[in-house]
């Protein structure tokens, strides 16, 4: 079954389109103004958005690797570019423009994320992996 996970991962280009348009959608999700009445969520004791940061940034790392997987580094090239997204549009969110705020929460929700997904990509593609 793996044989026919890497002979798909070879579509690169559908991969690379389909990161590019789910990354626009994230810094649009991100920096657009909040709305007037937001309806704040808990799960499991935990702010709603912070597990939408967890799996937002778990499924953007998912898609850099399989957007790279052809190439060399793949998984470190995956990793830092999610966490650089994160912590950028996290500073962007300090610009008053934006009408958004900072939260070091947000920031360790899109780092676990990251990391999840770092250990589930390692964990399945370990044999594969050009690092």
């Amino acid at each position: 079954m793996l044989k026919h996970i890497h002979r798909w991962l070879q579509a690169k280009k559908f991969f690379k389109t389909f990161a590019l348009f789910a990354t626009l959608i994230v810094i649009f999700l991100s920096l657009k103004p909040p709305s007037p009445n937001p309806q704040s969520w808990t799960f499991l004791y935990l702010r709603g958005d912070l597990l939408l940061h967890f799996i937002c940034y778990f499924g953007m790392t998912f898609l850099y690797f399989f957007a790279s997987y052809t190439q060399n580094n793949s998984l470190s090239k995956s990793v830092l570019i999610s966490l650089t997204l994160g912590f950028v549009l996290e500073l962007l969110q300090l610009i008053t423009f934006f009408q958004r705020f900072f939260d070091p929460f947000d920031l360790l929700a899109n780092s676990l994320g990251v990391f999840g997904a770092w250990l589930i990509i390692k964990g399945i593609f370990y044999y594969s992996l050009k690092e």
